[in-house]
């Protein structure tokens, strides 16, 4: 699909369009959409140089490999033509991070799952097993009124792979005063480290859920992320590490789960939490991945 086509939205299934209005008069059916993405090396620059391969199905598709740190890593962008995910649609990513490779990817835009009746679950699967190093940096995800979503992110990690990834949260729009009523999130988060299952996170929330007023939920926020670092077998982290990353970023609950795995939790203003994010991730890398901290140039725009 070219980005300048638009998309019909079913209104016998009770589909909004991205401005929460009814739906116009016309169909298409739910979309299947696969990413497939292959970080390697260059068998003639070996040491030098991340290539990536890429095949697609459907309405996702990279938009462009950059290379602004040299060689090394890879930024690629994914983007999604329609602009937001709808009622009975599957998106999977499937990444593969050779070893010796490092391979970084965002988008250029939040990710937003549609409102949809009670029979059509949206789902998207984010598949990913390194070998060398990679960064999952997407923009935010918005989970719009009556959305009903399946997310799971799935990551397996090898004896010298190294993460950073994030993933970043807002239900409902309520600049427009719409907050997440109806509907469901449902999310499945797994990191294995050689083979073995070391963290499974779940979440799990409903339309005016009492775990967004909870003191033991998300305290009155619509917003929250999660961010995660990995290292290679051959470092861990330390207490000494751990609590020089609290003192930088403060506003997160940092939790070292594995002497391999770090995760932090964030609650926020949206207009904050991605800078915060974004200067955790800065303070992170160079310890995860030996590399000053160089924001992708879609950041800025």
């Amino acid at each position: 699909m070219h980005p300048t086509e638009q998309r019909h939205w079913p209104t016998d299934l009770g589909l909004t369009d991205p401005t929460g209005h009814p739906a116009p008069e016309s169909a298409l059916a739910s979309w299947t959409a696969r990413l497939s993405l292959d970080f390697n090396l260059d068998p003639h620059q070996p040491h030098l140089k991340t290539r990536l391969n890429h095949q697609h199905l459907g309405p996702l598709r990279i938009q462009k490999a950059l290379y602004p740190e040299g060689t090394s890593p890879c930024h690629a962008i994914i983007v999604h033509p329609p602009g937001g995910i709808a009622g009975g649609d599957r998106l999977e990513v499937l990444i593969n991070s050779q070893l010796g490779s490092h391979g970084l990817v965002t988008t250029p835009s939040a990710a937003k799952w549609y409102g949809a009746n009670a029979s059509l679950e949206a789902s998207q699967l984010i598949d990913i097993d390194l070998q060398g190093a990679f960064e999952w940096l997407p923009q935010e995800t918005i989970v719009f009124n009556r959305a009903r979503v399946r997310s799971d992110i799935d990551i397996r990690v090898g004896e010298q792979g190294a993460m950073l990834g994030w993933d970043h949260l807002i239900f409902g729009r309520h600049a427009s005063g719409e907050s997440f009523a109806e509907g469901h999130f449902r999310q499945s988060l797994k990191i294995q480290i050689v083979g073995q299952l070391v963290w499974h996170d779940r979440l799990a929330l409903v339309g005016d859920d009492a775990l967004f007023a909870s003191p033991i939920g998300l305290r009155g926020h619509y917003t929250c992320a999660t961010l995660w670092a990995v290292l290679p077998a051959s470092k861990i982290f330390d207490e000494a590490t751990v609590q020089t990353l609290r003192e930088q970023s403060a506003q997160f609950a940092w939790t070292a789960l594995h002497p391999r795995l770090l995760v932090g939790r964030l609650l926020a203003d949206p207009r904050e939490l991605k800078f915060l994010l974004q200067d955790a991730w800065a303070h992170l890398r160079p310890v995860v991945l030996g590399l000053p901290a160089v924001a992708p140039r879609l950041w800025a725009t």
